[in-house]
């Protein structure tokens, strides 16, 4: 603090002081940034580290569907194939039938198509 001497403030002591103010301020400051450059580093982390697990889920869901469309694929080509064999081995035990049910598919085919025209 400043002393009065004499009914005066003593000058050097106010100087001291306000140099040590200065000084006690700089030095906040300086923590204040560092701080804030600590924080903003840990949030850029943080967000690096969602990043990458955003990205990672993301490239196992489309894994994932990956293997459930080739699943798919292979049930629907199974399912096309049993369906082939089944129909072919009808045609077989029954040529008689399956050259009916063709001529009568044909004549209505042909039947729809001159209506529209």
């Amino acid at each position: 603090m400043a002393q009065v001497k004499n009914g005066k403030t003593d000058t050097s002591d106010v100087t001291a002081q306000i140099e040590v103010i200065k000084s006690d301020i700089a030095a906040l400051t300086a923590l204040m940034g560092d701080m804030a450059s600590q924080r903003a580093e840990g949030a850029k982390a943080n967000a690096a580290g969602m990043a990458d697990k955003v990205k990672q889920t993301a490239a196992d869901q489309a894994t994932l569907a990956q293997l459930r469309a080739q699943e798919m694929g292979a049930s629907a080509r199974t399912a096309a194939e049993d369906g082939y064999a089944k129909t072919e081995e009808a045609i077989r035990q029954q040529p008689a039938m399956a050259v009916g049910i063709a001529a009568s598919v044909g004549f209505l085919i042909g039947l729809l198509a001159t209506r529209r025209a």
